[in-house]
């Protein structure tokens, strides 16, 4: 059965405090990576920063705006995020987060249904932006899952 509004929003609400708690543990070494050319922590929060305002707020916008905007693939690889902090960045995660729950929350039901389309997605609605803000969660969890491990093995410095 799929989500209600309210319980998608409650499911990205609960995934992203699992990611700042995951995140706020590394602040005092964030640039620290599992292997050469992998992302930081500093630039996974980066990532997820960018990411919701100039991906998913884009497109909830634009998808409620009507007209059936086309997307196609997001990427901010090769970006250079190492003058961003990463507390900073989370706290403007979480602020862009807030505001497209926001705006979700206050469109009246036939915006909610309108769609866009994306070329890897295929139709999409306000609804299954959520989702997918959702799944790159979820992705998240399970990658900073992983590098804690491999960062819990890490030489001693002292």
């Amino acid at each position: 059965m799929e989500d209600t509004m309210e319980q998608l929003i409650s499911r990205i609400q609960a995934t992203q405090k699992r990611l700042v708690v995951l995140l706020e543990t590394r602040a005092d070494d964030q640039d620290w990576q599992p292997a050469p050319g992998e992302w930081s922590f500093r630039y996974i929060a980066s990532h997820l920063a960018t990411t919701e305002k100039e991906c998913y707020q884009d497109r909830v916008v634009r998808i409620a705006a009507g007209g059936k905007p086309h997307f196609e693939s997001y990427f901010n690889t090769g970006r250079d995020f190492s003058q961003n902090d990463l507390k900073d960045s989370l706290h403007a995660w979480t602020a862009t987060r807030q505001e497209i729950i926001d705006f979700v929350r206050s469109l009246p039901e036939e915006k909610r249904s309108f769609t866009g389309t994306h070329a890897a997605f295929g139709t999409l609605t306000v609804q299954g932006v959520l989702r997918l803000m959702l799944d790159h969660d979820q992705e998240h969890i399970q990658d900073l899952e992983k590098m804690m491990g491999k960062y819990g093995t890490k030489p001693s410095t002292s």
